[in-house]
This record gives structure tokens, sequence and C-alpha cells, in this order.
């Protein structure tokens, strides 16, 4: 049985250690981030709000209905709300009413405000794509830095092996007396320099993997493995030598900011119509259904019969007592709630129209300032086009530079590696000291160094300009 158990937990720590050792690409990295990015979480609630004002905007277009009541009580004397009589004596009272009302007409405000939302809310979409975009491309420096520093660790480790070799060389030529003892303190010294290096590039390793885990919002003991494909700078296309018009060209028709710009352009545009239609008249059309309810009121009953004289009846000259009967109440009930809204029941409707004659400027006011947003508007869509034009020349111009560097750290890494080779050879037939040994081989390491740091500096410069183009952010 423990056996049985042992070999699940093993099984069970295997299967954690496989799931940790889980690989993550470019592609997924960036989709984490995505998920997760609060900038883009806000964006997207901003955009949420800008559809609800849309949709409250269309519901404009269908008339209103509300319902009230008033339910009170009153002392003294005062008006019976019902009949309209003054009662003295306490009562309780209701009115309950509904209503209903269209604007048939309000100088197209209602149209103008629903196409300049409809701007806004593309806009708002532009703006996510645009927030999509740069995190994308910030996850990708930040693991392309990954992949340097992984890179960088390889050529430390090999350092370190090259100079264990040339310990071992020396070490043959001592024994057979052909080299001082004191000559291995140099090597040595140069391994311990090489270990520290190891040291600093898996620091770099640890520090870039945590900046690609901020940018997903991971948490820093996350156990991150990112894949690491080999990037060849030969098979890029040298997007360095495209003219700055045909980048531009086609930033100004994939970027969303641009995108975003121009659409609030226009929805500023609109606001001068929605602030003009202050100043034209409005028409609209309402109704309303009300009752009431009253303990005041009551309604006869156990009616009698009276004759009751009627003064100042003449018959033939002659005063004649003359008498009428009337039916005269003995008690008054109470009218039910039901009965009294039911009896007093009353409803009516009306058009309403209204000319704007002096507002104390507020309307032209509104007009002026819809007009000034409109200009600043249009800058605000030059300022982002300017620094489109002035990212896409800076990228040009460094990725032309970024090449020429590369070009010459491949010649002159290939030239040291060259240099090192034939150190190498004067080394084991001790005919190179030390000193002339370990400059040849700090040249070479620094040579390959600056061909790796050109190489990536290279590559993400041309990854850069393929943003711009709308190519979107991928690894060969």
């Amino acid at each position: 049985m423990k056996k049985i158990y042992f070999s699940l937990l093993c099984l069970f720590l295997l299967s954690i250690s496989v799931a940790a050792q889980e690989q993550w690409n470019l592609e997924r990295c960036i989709r984490e981030a995505l998920a997760k990015s609060l900038t883009i979480k806000q964006a997207n609630l901003m955009k949420k709000g800008s559809e609800i004002e849309g949709k409250r905007l269309r519901m404009e277009h269908l008339p209103n209905l509300n319902a009230n009541t008033n339910l009170g009580v009153s002392f003294g004397r005062v008006i019976n709300p019902v009949t309209n009589l003054f009662e003295t004596e306490n009562s309780f009272y209701q009115s309950v009413g509904v209503n209903s009302g269209l604007m048939l007409f309000n100088g197209f405000r209602l149209n103008n405000s629903i196409r300049q939302n409809n701007f806004q809310t593309k806009a708002s979409d532009d703006d996510i794509r645009q927030a999509e975009n740069d995190l994308a491309l910030n996850v990708a420096l930040a693991y392309l830095n990954v992949l340097f520093a992984y890179e960088n660790l390889e050529i430390a480790n090999s350092r370190v092996g090259l100079t264990r070799h040339q310990l071992d060389n020396l070490d043959k030529m001592i024994a057979a007396g052909t080299k001082p003892e004191n000559d291995r303190f140099d090597i040595q010294a140069q391994i311990a320099i090489d270990e520290q290096g190891i040291v600093t590039a898996q620091n770099n390793i640890d520090i870039n993997l945590l900046v690609l885990k901020q940018q997903m919002l991971m948490e820093a003991d996350f156990p991150l493995v990112i894949e690491r494909p080999s990037l060849d700078v030969s098979q890029l296309e040298a997007l360095e030598n495209q003219s700055f018009e045909t980048v531009y060209s086609a930033a100004l028709s994939t970027q969303p900011n641009i995108q975003a710009a121009e659409l609030r352009e226009k929805a500023n545009q609109l606001g001068i119509a929605i602030a003009r239609s202050q100043m034209i008249p409005s028409l609209s059309i309402g109704g309303n259904l009300g009752t009431n309810w009253s303990d005041l009121e009551k309604a006869p009953g156990n009616f009698i019969t009276k004759k009751i004289a009627q003064p100042g009846v003449y018959i033939n000259g002659q005063q004649t007592l003359f008498e009428v009967e009337n039916s005269i109440p003995t008690t008054y009930n109470p009218i039910s709630y039901g009965t009294q809204l039911d009896n007093n029941l009353g409803y009516g409707f009306g058009l309403t129209l209204s000319v704007p004659i002096f507002n104390n400027y507020s309307a032209k006011a509104a007009v002026e300032n819809a007009k000034i947003n409109v200009i600043n508007a249009a800058i605000s869509t030059d300022l982002v086009k300017q620094t489109l034009k002035t990212n896409i020349q800076n990228a040009l111009t460094s990725a032309k530079a970024s090449k020429k560097s590369l070009q010459a750290a491949e010649a002159s890494s290939l030239a040291a590696k060259v240099a090192l080779k034939n150190a190498d050879r004067l080394a084991e037939i001790g005919s190179l000291n030390n000193f002339e040994y370990l400059s040849a081989r700090n040249r070479s390491d620094t040579a390959e160094l600056n061909e790796l740091i050109a190489r990536y500096d290279y590559y993400f410069k041309i990854k850069v300009i393929e943003y711009y183009m709308g190519r979107g952010i991928k690894l060969n």
C-alpha cells in the first residue's frame, strides 16, 4: 500500500513539474497580457458607457410614460381636492395620475446626437485596439529581452568552457616544464571573471523574465518558461529600405489612434449642429390622465320627502302659498376608494411649441464653444499624425543605423574569432603568453556580445516598422 501511495505521489509531482515547465510562446504571452490588462478593461468600460448613452438617445424617439401619486393629510379649513369646496374638517386625500410626452421636433438635436455618439463609440473601439497593439509591442520587447538574456548566458557558459580548456592545456605545458606554474594564476583569475559573467547573465534572465511577467500581471514566483525560437535576421525583410511615404501611408490606414482621432473630429463637428438646435423652435405633444380620492367625499342616503314653501309666488296678483316636495338625505355614507377614482377620472392632451427668443447668450455661447471643440479636435488629429510621422522617421533611421551596426559587428566578430583561433594555436605550442591570449579572448568575447546586441536591436527595430505597417507582432 505504501508503494502505491509513493507511486501516486511521484506521478502527482511529475505532473506538477511538467505543467510548471510548459513553455509559453510570444502569442500566448500577448493573449495573457491582453486578457489581464487593466488599461484595456478601462477602455472597454468607456466603450460600454458610450454604447449605453447611444441606446438612451435612440430611446428618446419613443414617448415617455410616468405615473405619479400624492398622498396627504389636511387640517382645518381646506379645499376638498375632489369637490373643490371649502371644508373645515381633518381629512386624508390622494391624487393619482399618468402622463406621457413625445418630442416631435427639436431642431434635429436628437438625430445629430445619435450620429455623434456613433462616432464616439467607434472611436472608443479604436482606442481599445490601439491599447492592445501598444501592449503587444511592449510584451514583444520584453520577450525579446528574455531571449537575448538567454543567449547571453549561453555565451557566458561557453566562455567559461573555453577558459577551462585553456587552463587544461597550460597544465600540460607546466607538467612538461615548458611553462612556469605561476602562469596558472592569470587563467584562474579569468575563470573567476567568466563565472561572474554567468551569474550576471542569469540575473539578467531573472530580471527580464520579471518584466515580462509584469506585462502579463503575473506573480513574480510564477514558473514561467518561454519558447526560445531561433531569430534569423537574414530572413527579415529589409524594411529599413522602405520609403517614408510607403510606411507612413500604411500607418495612416492601419493605426487605430489615427482613426480614433478622425472619428472624434467628426463627432465634434456634429456638436455645432447640436448646439444650434437650441436656437430652433421645438414642438412636443403630451397627455395626462388623473383622478382623486378624499375621505371627505360622501354620498347622501336615507332620503325623506318634505314640502318646502316657496315664497314670492303670486296668482292673479295675490300672494299664494306654494309648496314644493323635495327629497332630503338624512345620512351621508363614505364613497369607496375605487368608486371615487372612477368617478373623478379626467384626462387631456396638448401640443407645446417652444420658440427661443432670448436666452442670455447661452445658445450662442454653446455654438461658439462647439466651434472651438472642432478646432481642438482637428489640432489633436494633426498632433497624433505628427507624432506618428516622427516615430516612423525615427524607426526607419534607427533601423538603417542598426543594420549598419549589425554588419560592422558581424565583421568585427568574425575577425576577432579568427584572431582568437590563431591565438589558440599559438597558445597550444607555447608561443603566446597569457596576457596576449587573454587579450585576444576578451576582444573576441566583446565582439561576440556586440554582435548579439546588434542582432537583437536590428530585429526589434524591424518589428517596430512592421507594427507601423499594420502587420502585427510575431516572431519568425
